[in-house]
């Protein structure tokens, strides 16, 4: 298949992600030497094996009559695997068929074969290409610009399931509105972070704050919440009550910092689905979230973080902190109550009578979310289907 055969969907159709984009599959300590793994990406079932340093990657089926290699696994060789069934035997580097003892010289050794998917490896992730275009696209078109750039020393951190679909953390990655969710987190307080739990937009141009990337390269947006105005204190009144809602820290609170701080802060959303804040947690750090579907109702969740530093010895210590402090900080308690409110709205678009967002009520604030979404349809490589639909 070329690159001119594929198609992009429709967002609201993407419940298995896109096809023909590279992915992260786990993370590179996630899988050892010899070692096998079995993860299903975009509702495909894969086995993964690191060979003299290298990952690869085939589809965990036997073409003959679909047993799945990892129920039982069998290696007479290590770049081999053999079907306990039949002995069907495949390289795993390729997937060509090797053998098959009750037929040695079967037509179909050296012409059949699995699926061998593209596996790269790069800044502490796993990633591997779901798809069928040839020349497969380059990983960097995958990622947010500045991802793979060689000053830019990566950790990746976190790697845990999520009970929602992939679009339903992506949409909510991208609204900056849901940061209210996050008014009362740990991190907040260990900073004392005037942190705004609302923006406003300040001349009511939903899409103002915007910025497309259609060109070559990666495909994505970016916002400049610079120019929104922050919210730290709100009161209204309903039925003779009146109500406050307030941020932890303000900028004129004897324990705030100053405003600006949040201001400086950009976020940007790439396709097939990966957040970047840059500067995020704290100046000097840059944040890194992908969304990866598993199947229609789960997703893989990631973080990275990363530093522009290339002396070993800061790399070491920033690997250091990440693993000592982030993690807890920046994870435990600040990103898992963004998984919380993902997995709270897993069901109501699961429901076949919303068919994905259909029935939500938007507001001019979802220009971030209706922009990704537009985006997205726009330029995607193709939906993915189970196996391809093949």
């Amino acid at each position: 298949m070329s690159e001119t055969q594929t198609a992009p969907g429709r967002y609201r159709d993407a419940a298995l992600g896109f096809r023909n984009h590279w992915y992260p599959a786990m993370r590179s300590r996630d899988i050892g030497e010899d070692e096998f793994k079995t993860l299903t990406v975009l509702g495909e079932d894969i086995l993964f094996k690191r060979i003299d340093g290298q990952v690869f990657a085939i589809r965990n089926a036997c073409i003959h009559r679909g047993y799945r290699f990892s129920e039982r696994i069998e290696c007479y060789t290590r770049n081999t695997i053999t079907c306990p069934v039949h002995a069907f035997t495949y390289n795993l580097r390729t997937g060509a068929l090797v053998t098959i003892p009750s037929d040695p010289h079967s037509p179909l050794i050296g012409k059949a074969g699995v699926h061998a998917y593209p596996v790269e490896e790069r800044n502490g992730l796993v990633f591997v290409f779901i798809g069928d275009l040839v020349p497969t696209p380059p990983l960097a078109d995958d990622v947010p610009p500045r991802f793979l750039d060689a000053g830019l020393f990566v950790v990746a951190a976190i790697n845990v399931d999520c009970a929602c679909n992939w679009r339903v953390a992506a949409d909510s990655g991208f609204d900056p509105n849901h940061i209210f969710l996050h008014k009362d987190n740990g991190l907040m307080r260990h900073f004392g972070i005037a942190f705004p739990f609302a923006t406003r937009l300040k001349d009511g141009d939903t899409f103002a704050e915007i910025e497309l990337f259609e060109g070559t390269g990666p495909k994505g947006l970016t916002d400049r919440l610079s120019e929104t105005e922050p919210v730290y204190e709100h009161v209204f009144e309903c039925d003779g009550e009146t109500g406050r809602m307030r941020s932890m820290f303000t900028p004129d609170g004897p324990d705030g910092h100053a405003a600006q701080a949040f201001g400086a802060v950009s976020g940007s959303l790439w396709l097939p689905g990966v957040l970047n804040v840059d500067p995020w947690p704290i100046p000097g750090m840059s944040h890194f979230e992908w969304w990866v579907p598993i199947d229609e109702h789960t997703h893989r969740y990631f973080i990275c973080w990363g530093k522009w530093t290339t002396d070993p010895h800061e790399q070491l210590a920033f690997r250091a902190e990440v693993e000592t402090k982030w993690v807890a900080l920046g994870y435990e308690n600040f990103n898992r109550y963004d998984v919380e409110l993902n997995n709270g709205m897993q069901a109501f678009n699961a429901d076949p009578e919303h068919a994905y967002g259909s029935r939500q009520i938007m507001c001019r604030t979802d220009g971030y979310t209706i922009a990704w979404q537009r985006l997205a349809s726009k330029h995607n490589r193709g939906l993915q289907r189970r196996y391809g639909g093949r």
